[in-house]
């Protein structure tokens, strides 16, 4: 295993996170992936044999990217778009020339077009999302992290990097484009999951394990990025997501020089304190399930919840269900039985478990809508 900050060969596993990450894809490799510790530095991250390009396809193809006016309404939204805004505005004027990468539909870009800042670029490599932010006026390029080709050297006054390096697992090729693409005066602003908060946190069992969140990262963590390709550290601070409910970090950042990484353990002792809260809260809620054998449909088989599918293993699960037509047919092994995932118009008998945490009320909603009467249980 290689650490994607330090690029230190000594780790260790901390926990077996899958069989396989097909999930995402056919083209992951049918082999397992871990939670694992970089014995240099101290970063958690997945172990995997899949690729940067691996899921960089899955971004292209398969992933769903939020809408978090439709997700969370406009005031939790706004909300959190003038706190990032707050945060940036002491270092770039209205001119400035700003590069939101893996921005996604646009939703941020668009807010800061509307607050003057018109010089704005939405980088993202799905077709569908930069084609939304094209319709919008938004300038649009189609491309990734690792290959920003399209923009020219020392021409970005601030380069955004919002919840994206969690999704990075080429660190190395991603934050030399970014340095690439800034000026030398230029800043970065990193907002990114706190995973010394994750155990703090009162949230679905292995909810913040997503298969998408290849880094599990503290202020160390920042720092050795820092320190590791040249950067300074302007600010920093704490800030709790409410719009995904993700304890987060951020920092502002500009060019300066390389320095020496730093060791810590607070992200490993964090993700075992938090690893055993969640089986312990994980069992209390099965445990019932599998006294009574009553049939389960398992609804919202995703990048966050296919890591909960081996603790039904007892159950007498009948169905899995989701209604992203590209998970569909994807098969899962549950006490020896092959389930297909199925769409939502299939579903039979049975007690619906819905498992996805951000979609559980549009899930809910969306069950009554159909008409069906099966009963509900979500996770807690």
């Amino acid at each position: 295993m290689k650490c994607p900050i330090c690029g230190s060969l000594s780790g260790h596993r901390i926990f077996k996170l899958c069989e396989n990450m097909k999930i995402l894809g056919g083209n992951f490799p049918n082999t397992p992936a871990y939670i694992a510790c970089c014995e240099k530095c101290g970063l958690v991250f997945t172990d995997t044999e899949a690729e940067q390009k691996d899921f960089i396809s899955y971004y292209k193809t398969s992933a769903y990217a939020p809408k978090y006016f439709d997700m969370f309404g406009e005031e939790e939204t706004y909300d959190y778009y003038n706190h990032l805004l707050e945060l940036i505005t002491p270092y770039i004027k209205k001119e400035s020339i700003i590069l939101d990468i893996a921005g996604a539909w646009g939703e941020l870009d668009e807010y800061l077009i509307k607050k003057g800042y018109l010089n704005v670029t939405d980088l993202d490599p799905n077709e569908d999302c930069i084609a939304n932010a094209r319709n919008k006026k938004i300038n649009g390029i189609l491309a990734d992290s690792t290959d920003m080709k399209q923009i020219k050297d020392n021409s970005v006054d601030l380069v955004i990097l919002n919840h994206a390096l969690e999704h990075i697992l080429n660190v190395e090729d991603s934050i030399n484009e970014l340095k690439r693409v800034l000026k030398y005066d230029g800043y970065v602003f990193l907002e990114i999951p706190n995973a010394e908060g994750y155990v703090s946190e009162e949230s679905a069992p292995f909810n913040f394990l997503t298969y998408e969140h290849v880094l599990h990262m503290t202020m160390n963590d920042i720092a050795n990025i820092a320190a590791k390709y040249g950067f300074k550290i302007i600010d920093k601070g704490f800030y709790y997501k409410k719009v995904s409910n993700y304890p987060s970090i951020y920092s502002i950042m500009k060019k300066g020089r390389n320095g020496d990484v730093q060791f810590s353990d607070i992200a490993e002792k964090s993700i075992k304190a938090y690893l055993e809260k969640s089986e312990s809260s994980l069992l209390q809620f099965i445990n019932p399930l599998k006294v009574s054998q009553e049939p389960l449909v398992l609804w919202g088989i995703g990048a966050s919840t296919a890591i909960l599918l081996e603790v039904f293993k007892e159950c007498n699960v009948v169905q899995l269900v989701d209604r992203n037509p590209k998970r569909q047919g994807i098969e899962f092994v549950l006490n020896g039985q092959t389930h297909k995932i199925v769409a939502p118009d299939a579903v039979g008998n049975g007690t619906i478990v819905i498992l996805s945490i951000p979609y559980r009320d549009s899930i809910c909603k969306q069950i009554r809508n159909m008409g069906l009467d099966n009963p509900i249980v979500m996770l807690k």
